[in-house]
């Protein structure tokens, strides 16, 4: 059985980018999760190594199960929804940087509105809000895993 990838992007200079990498932190440090996690915020998956990591997962874990997590901005209406998508994501979306699209699942959290300029409203995003976010999203990974685990059992 191949273990499962989580894939978390983002940058945490970023407050409302930093919510990927926030993810692959508690994956890490409280769940202790029986997956490959790549992203953090000591050691992210952004704009300037997204390509290698991505490249590095396709070659390395041929036969895992890829969960792509990161932040985006949507309509107001949907700030604090999180997105769960077939087929992975594309990453980069709000800075138009449009990256190669990564995972076999994508779970998206709206952290900000979409607006002329989606890096001021990511910039302004509480930290506190995309923390409770990230906690969120680590559980609701934590359930995929442990269900993809029992799957493939």
């Amino acid at each position: 059985m191949a273990l499962p990838v989580v894939l978390c992007i983002g940058s945490a200079s970023v407050t409302g980018d930093a919510l990927g990498p926030l993810v692959g932190d508690l994956l890490r440090e409280r769940y202790n999760a029986l997956a490959y996690v790549y992203g953090g915020l000591a050691r992210p998956v952004n704009g300037v190594n997204y390509e290698q990591y991505v490249e590095h997962v396709k070659r390395v874990h041929r036969t895992s199960v890829i969960i792509a997590v990161d932040a985006c901005v949507g309509d107001a209406r949907d700030v604090g929804t999180v997105k769960v998508v077939n087929g992975g994501i594309t990453a980069g979306g709000a800075l138009k940087k449009n990256f190669k699209k990564v995972g076999d699942i994508g779970i998206l959290g709206v952290v900000a509105k979409r607006s002329e300029d989606n890096l001021s409203e990511l910039l302004a995003t509480p930290y506190v809000f995309v923390e409770r976010m990230s906690e969120r999203i680590a559980r609701e990974i934590m359930t995929i895993l442990t269900k993809i685990q029992n799957m493939l059992r």
